[in-house]
């Protein structure tokens, strides 16, 4: 009997200790998900041959987002925003869009989200007040004399874009591997890690859902962007990577069906790429669909 009770108090306490490190190991990937890694380099937009404004949008709540404004010859501004674990400094996608649509004239704002780069914030809310936060500094290049103005966003900031859509006038949104749903691109991600160290994220997965929603303040659920595609009434360009490891081919076409709904125009490139991977594998093709596209809404 003793032996019993002995056995049962090691198991117990042995139980307690897994549920322990779990919580500890999930607090700290959790952790690592609302606080991103800063991206900060040395380039300007200024070694690209042209000449910028620093500009800085304040939240509603009292966040700095700070950034840079290519002025262009005209009357038509791009807004150009990157994905988690970004910033400005993004060399593989915000950087030669920045060129391409700087050498077209058109005047390009690109802005460090909430806990990204050189912008203020504790963390990253993925989107959810991020939406806001753009729409305002839609808002502000309206009120600085821009008559046409397209938002483009990639990975997270594409999904942040949609989502902006439906709260300002915009002229024309293009997205490059938005997410759909960020529980399962999380989960997928997760399921690509090998050994104990996956083993253990698949097992406390859930538990890390939660944290992060107690963090950030909302239901994650609440970033399912197929329910805000349906009330996007501006064009829509979509690139859609077919060997995504984040989202799925059927994802993206359940987001090109619910955007039909609404938009006047959507255009969707199921490109033979991986997650945000299109620019630097098929760039030439993609300049003509993203400056034919513009050319007809901007």
């Amino acid at each position: 009997m003793v032996y019993l009770v002995t056995l049962i108090s090691i198991l117990l306490a042995l139980l307690l200790t897994i549920i322990a490190l779990l919580m500890v190991f999930s607090i700290l990937v959790a952790g690592k998900i609302v606080k991103p890694q800063r991206i900060i380099l040395s380039w300007t937009p200024r070694d690209l041959g042209f000449e910028y404004e620093d500009f800085i949008y304040k939240t509603r709540d009292g966040v700095d987002l700070r950034g840079w404004l290519v002025k262009g010859s005209g009357e038509k501004a791009i807004v150009l925003i990157h994905g988690l674990n970004s910033s400005k400094w993004d060399e593989y996608c915000i950087k030669p869009a920045m060129k391409v649509l700087g050498e077209r004239g058109y005047s390009v704002l690109v802005v460090d989200m909430r806990a990204h780069g050189v912008s203020g914030g504790e963390i990253t809310t993925l989107g959810y007040r991020e939406s806001d936060d753009v729409a305002g500094i839609v808002n502000i290049l309206r009120s600085r004399g821009f008559k046409k103005i397209a938002i483009y966003g990639f990975s997270m900031g594409g999904a942040i874009l949609i989502i902006t859509a439906t709260k300002t006038l915009v002229d024309a949104v293009i997205v490059d591997s938005p997410y759909v749903n960020i529980v399962s691109s999380g989960r997928r991600l997760v399921s690509r890690i090998k050994g104990l160290v996956g083993y253990i994220l698949r097992l406390s997965y859930p538990l890390v859902v939660k944290i992060v929603e107690a963090r950030v303040g909302f239901s994650l659920g609440e970033l399912m962007i197929t329910m805000y595609a349906k009330r996007v009434k501006a064009p829509v360009l979509m690139m859609a990577p077919l060997r995504d490891h984040l989202m799925t081919v059927d994802e993206y076409k359940a987001l090109y069906e619910e955007l039909k709904k609404s938009s006047p125009t959507v255009e969707a490139w199921f490109v033979d790429s991986k997650h945000v991977e299109a620019w630097q594998r098929h760039s030439s093709e993609y300049v003509e669909r993203l400056l034919n596209f513009l050319s007809r809404y901007v």
